[in-house]
């Protein structure tokens, strides 16, 4: 006896392989017209000789199925479904028990597999994210800058705090010297204001000393650590709206300067 199953859509039957055909669930792809389709649901049994007589199988298929075409042509497959007739597809499908194939088993943990890869590739490129964006990030959310430090922290980075120099003023300021006292110091003493919505790193100050003739006799850039004093806690960020004094205190007695310009930078 012979296994032969029929295409619905062109009426096209051919052998097929019981073992292949529940391997795979019962799907069939036509080698004729391409369908894919349940095996299964058009499978019949017919001896081997009813395939030699194309006529006899006809009348085979209209007394054991329910198609009724009188006009379906019969190719006979001398060996089990292969590329020059119909093959079996590799789409899942259970058996008409219900219970899953074993290469259904395989293609699910296939694609779980697939689905951890994807859950690590992204949370791998939200760190790059937060790593490579931490301080913009800060701006847009501060309250996440507590957790990107701890990560930073992990990591063995920073994260700096935003440098926005031109939301950064200088409000007041004033050179001096003590005749008095120290006659070779001179101090500068100035206000900065954060003007910006979020925190700020400390900025440097360039002193420029003028002569009599407004040019420029010496020039020195301050960083945080020379503007607050010994004895100050010297912050690490101005808060937004905020305003900070300094004082520089600095030898000049080998200078003759009647004027200055003060300016603040960021490295």
């Amino acid at each position: 006896m012979a296994l032969v199953t029929i295409c619905p859509d062109c009426a096209t039957a051919f052998r097929v392989n019981a073992m292949q055909l529940q391997a795979h669930g019962g799907d069939v792809r036509c080698g004729q017209c391409l369908r894919v389709f349940n095996g299964f649901t058009t499978l019949i049994t017919i001896s081997e000789s009813v395939l030699e007589h194309p006529a006899e199988f006809r009348a085979h298929v209209g007394n054991e199925s329910e198609a009724t075409e009188t006009d379906r042509r019969v190719i006979d497959h001398s060996s089990d479904v292969s590329e020059s007739s119909a093959t079996i597809s590799d789409s899942t499908a259970t058996e008409p028990g219900g219970q899953f194939l074993d290469e259904a088993s395989s293609v699910g943990e296939s694609w779980g597999r697939w689905a951890v890869a994807n859950v690590f590739a992204l949370l791998l490129l939200l760190g790059q994210i937060a790593y490579t964006h931490r301080t913009e990030l800060t701006i847009l959310m501060p309250v996440l800058r507590p957790h990107l430090e701890h990560y930073c922290l992990l990591l063995g980075c920073e994260v700096p705090y935003p440098q926005s120099i031109k939301q950064l003023g200088i409000e007041t300021s004033d050179l001096e010297k003590n005749l008095s006292r120290q006659p070779e110091v001179t101090s500068v003493s100035a206000v900065i204001r954060n003007y910006a919505s979020f925190p700020q790193a400390l900025p440097a100050l360039q002193l420029v000393l003028l002569d009599a003739q407004d040019q420029i006799i010496a020039s020195r850039i301050f960083t945080a650590q020379d503007y607050f004093s010994e004895h100050d806690r010297a912050p690490q960020f101005i808060e937004p709206q905020q305003e900070i004094e300094i004082r520089l205190d600095f030898d000049s007695s080998q200078l003759q300067a009647l004027g200055y310009r003060l300016h603040l930078l960021y490295p």
